[in-house]
């Protein structure tokens, strides 16, 4: 064993040393290309040189010289140490290169060179450490992890070595030098571990080699044996058939199973695996195994059969009494009963005949079923013994003890004409037990119509029993017959006392349950009720009744008859949560109570905080509650109301939806597209639910970008006029600031206006919007404007608008204005109703318009058409000045679409057609496309 330690050592040694030369080779030529400004490198390459050489001393005397320009090079010391390393001089050796690594504490090849040093000083602990501190640079350095293995077992620490090898091994698995170390390695250890006794420790080794070899059939032969060795062949028993697993065939692991089962006396086992291993060759060896086996397997069973043994004593000795009941019984058993005759009647001529062989011969003939035979007997034995009561009751007897043994056995079919003989001879007692036994058989056998005409029989004799009624409700519930059952139930609990009752109500309670969960399933929810109802006449204040009854009540939507038993249950049981919710969920059909119950079950959470169903129904009347304030233009409450409800139920997506959907009213939309992102619509919904993430997204951008552009032309001119815009948009919590410039270039030139506006955002209902332009020409030269919106609960919730204007128009007319309007939506529609009035030169002017749009998914996709009338053009026309139609009819109809193309990008196209009097004989067309393009950021 040392001087297989000593010849690794060696070999890891020289490995180890080359590759040290290679690392430093190349670390030499690495160096070459860097820099040298001092030529401390070309002169520790000169001496690298020299000790290639072989030539020591010289390359010692450069170095020498070096180091006095040098003394601090880490490099030059390095290179004094590994020449007294090569002088065996390893004090002075080590004094060098801990110098070396003082002035770098990265110089390798020092760390290389002290590891030698170290080692062939014997200082393996030492050697380790730097061993320890190359790995850190380079932990898949096989050489090293071989030297480290190599100083460990210098050092005598065997077990550290052994680790080190297993560990090598599972890091480089497919590296066969290394494995085949290990395997030869831990293979001795085994080895010596047998020998010393140890087999404890030699198994946990050969457990390793299989796995780790699983390839190898002898580690499992060597670790099957030892198991055997270790007095555990259940555990080899294991291992030969993971070994037979991977070497179907293998004669040496078929030779083991087969020893293991044999000893173990497990031929039942053993047999059909020497056939099964016979069709992988081996075939002459393996069938005179299983020959052998085979008779060996028969002499085990054969002495093992008391039947066999009664048989060979019956046949030396036909009268022995013993003998004859066992063979006599074991025929009978076996339903062999020619032979079973066969052996009476030799047993009959043995000892003379009996009444008990007599009655035993009635009884075969019975289980034959030859029915005649029977009855021929059975008159022969009454001829003979007319008188004799106890041939009759012993007759009886066998009949009821072989009725019980069919019973016991469930051989019902059979067991029912046995009872039937015993109800035919027996005495009144017999005849009950038997009608007992023909119940409970019958009962066994699913035939329900016979055990209830049984039942109906032995309740002639007892009336007054209501477990008879029991079991006649138990009998009519299988066939269905729900109201036979009940009221047999029913009639139970008039025979007995009020103790008992309870207990019969408990019973009565269970039928109903599975009555009432038939008919649920089947969706018939009325006679469900009634059942529930019949149910409660009897235990009024059943809680399984009452939950019945509000949920069927919910079902069949009748709300007064709901809280009616909700209210029942909760004064019947105060303790129980669920009439209370339900309660609670019946006064939230009406939203005006939504408050009332929300505030009731969030104080109920204080008492019960962990009451799951209390839980979920606050979630709920959160979620409706908070929707119904989003309605009502109260966003604020609406998100405290989800939060309430989200600390106990975090993750609830369509709570958080709600949440978000307030948070978007709120125009808060980075914290609505947080929130509703998390819902999952179904498959119908998907598409338009991207779509308002894509709304949301863009609209919790702070910054807008917009591009807008009308083309004009009169219907009886074909000359276009244009108007461009460039708009820009920051957006504030509250306050959105516009700025935008209008451009028109006309025939006599081009004009521009420049227009400010501010909008506010004053608390959920209130909004306000200012704006003043000025132009150079082709637009009015002022423009003032000013609108207040208010949200108002009438309709259900209308949009107010009121706003006034000023104009100061080309010609230097001047033109204010007066607006109302109202918005109403209608998911999905929104309407939209306008009055602008208009003075001019003191006369009043008017124009109606209206809006219509069809919301898709989100504000930013929708399709709109719009339209106005009025004694003055609409206020966008006034604004671009392409006609001034006042004083006379002018109207408008247009159509258009916006759409959301990204989350930053929409898009719309918008035509118009406007259609006034031109004189007192002729009317004029104006035609016109609106588009636009907004970028978001």
């Amino acid at each position: 064993m040392n001087w297989i330690l000593k010849n690794k050592a060696s070999i890891a040694a020289k490995q180890f040393l080359t590759l040290v030369a290679l690392f430093g080779f190349m670390v030499m030529n690495h160096a070459q290309t860097l820099e040298d400004p001092d030529g401390s490198v070309e002169l520790a390459t000169q001496v690298k040189n020299h000790y290639q050489s072989g030539n020591w001393e010289t390359g010692k005397k450069i170095l020498d010289e070096g180091m006095k320009k040098y003394p601090k090079d880490s490099d030059l010391k390095m290179l004094s140490g590994r020449y007294f390393h090569q002088k065996k001089q390893y004090d002075k050796a080590r004094y060098e290169l801990k110098k070396a690594l003082d002035f770098n504490a990265k110089n390798v090849d020092a760390k290389q060179i002290l590891v030698n040093v170290e080692s062939e000083s014997k200082r393996y602990s030492s050697a380790i450490c730097y061993v320890n501190e190359l790995l850190e640079v380079n932990p898949y350095w096989k050489g090293l992890w071989q030297k480290k293995i190599e100083l460990y077992e210098q050092q005598g620490n065997n077990v550290e070595a052994n680790r080190l090898r297993k560990r090598l091994s599972q890091i480089y698995p497919k590296d066969t030098k290394i494995q085949q170390d290990y395997t030869y390695t831990t293979e001795m250890r085994a080895n010596a571990l047998r020998k010393s006794g140890r087999i404890d420790e030699a198994i946990a080794l050969g457990t390793d080699l299989v796995k780790k070899q699983p390839d190898n059939p002898n580690h499992y032969l060597t670790l099957i044996n030892d198991h055997l060795k270790a007095g555990d062949p259940y555990t080899a028993m294991t291992y030969a058939e993971r070994g037979l697993n991977q070497f179907s065939g293998n004669i040496q692991l078929v030779n083991k199973k087969s020893g293991i089962l044999a000893d173990q006396k497990r031929y039942d086992e053993l047999l059909p695996f020497l056939q099964e291993q016979m069709k992988y060759g081996n075939r002459g060896v393996l069938q005179e195994q299983y020959n052998y086996y085979l008779l060996e397997a028969a002499r085990h069973a054969k002495d093992r059969d008391p039947s066999t043994l009664y048989g060979k004593i019956f046949d030396r000795s036909p009268g022995n009494e013993e003998a004859f009941n066992y063979v006599f019984n074991n025929a009978v058993g076996n339903q062999q009963y020619e032979e079973a005759l066969h052996i009476l009647t030799r047993y009959r001529r043995a000892r003379g005949g009996s009444k008990n062989l007599s009655l035993k011969e009635l009884m075969v003939y019975s289980r034959m079923g030859n029915i005649s035979r029977a009855e021929s007997l059975t008159k022969q034995l009454f001829t003979q013994y007319p008188g004799d009561a106890d041939l009759k009751s012993a007759y009886v007897k066998i009949l009821i003890n072989e009725a019980k043994d069919l019973m016991a056995d469930q051989r019902f079919d059979e067991a029912i004409p046995v009872w039937d003989l015993v109800k035919r001879y027996g005495d009144n007692e017999s005849f009950k037990t038997a009608d007992n036994a023909l119940y409970n058989a019958f009962v066994e056998l699913k035939d329900y119509n016979n055990a209830l005409n049984t039942l109906n029989s032995i309740q002639l004799d007892d009336p007054d029993n209501p477990s008879l009624n029991i079991r006649k409700a138990d009998l009519y519930f299988q066939l269905k017959r729900y109201e036979m059952a009940l009221t047999s139930y029913e009639q139970a609990f008039t025979q007995v006392t009020e103790e008992q009752r309870v207990k019969y109500l408990a019973g009565y309670g269970e039928m109903l349950t599975v009555i009432v969960k038939e008919l649920n399933e089947q969706f018939r929810y009325d006679e469900s009720m009634t059942y529930v109802q019949r149910w409660l006449q009897h235990d009024p204040v059943n809680l399984t009744a009452l939950k019945y009854a509000v949920n069927l009540a919910f079902q069949r939507k009748n709300p007064q008859e709901m809280k009616m038993y909700a209210q029942k249950g909760n004064d019947a049981h105060p303790d129980e949560l669920y009439f209370k919710l339900k309660l609670m969920e019946i006064d939230t059909l009406d939203a005006e109570n939504y408050a009332q119950v929300y505030n009731a079950l969030q104080n109920e959470l204080l008492e019960n905080p962990y009451h799951q169903e209390t839980i979920k129904a606050f979630a709920e009347i959160s979620e409706k509650y908070s929707t119904y304030l989003i309605k009502n233009s109260r966003s604020e409450e609406a998100v405290a109301v989800a939060d309430a409800a989200l600390k106990y139920m975090p993750n609830q997506k369509s709570l958080r939806y709600t949440k978000g959907m307030a948070f978007e009213k709120l125009k808060k939309f980075d914290s609505a597209y947080a929130y509703q992102k998390s819902f999952d619509p179904s498959l119908l919904e998907l598409q338009e639910f991207k779509q308002h993430l894509h709304y949301l997204k863009y609209k919790s951008f702070r910054n807008e970008i917009a591009v807008y552009h009308l083309r004009s032309r009169f219907g009886d001119q074909d000359i276009l006029s244009t108007v461009s815009t460039l708009e820009y948009n920051r957006f504030g919590a509250k306050d959105t600031y516009t700025g935008r410039i209008n451009y028109a270039g006309r025939d006599a030139g081009k004009g521009l206006q420049f227009q400010a506006e501010w909008f506010r955002n004053w608390d959920e209902k209130t909004r306000t919007k200012v704006d003043a332009a000025w132009a150079s020409q082709f637009f009015p030269s002022i423009a003032v404007n000013a609108s207040v919106y208010r949200d108002f609960p009438v309709l259900k919730g209308i949009e107010a608008e009121l706003g006034a204007g000023f104009r100061k128009l080309p010609e230097g007319e001047s033109l204010p204005n007066a607006v109302v309007g109202a918005t109403k939506v209608l998911d999905p529609w929104r309407l939209n109703l306008r009055l602008n009035n208009f003075f001019l030169n003191g006369q009043w002017l008017y124009n109606v318009s209206t809006n219509v749009r069809y919301y898709l998914s989100s504000p930013k996709n929708y399709l709109t058409a719009i339209g106005s009338i009025g004694s003055s053009p609409d206020v966008d026309l006034i604004n671009y000045q392409f006609y001034n139609g006042f004083s006379v009819l002018n109207s408008m109809v247009g159509a258009g679409f916006s759409h959301l193309i990204t989350d930053s990008v929409s898009t719309g196209v918008l035509g118009t057609w406007y259609h006034y009097k031109s004189n007192d004989v002729s009317y004029r067309n104006l035609y016109n496309i609106y588009m636009n393009l907004n970028v978001s950021f």
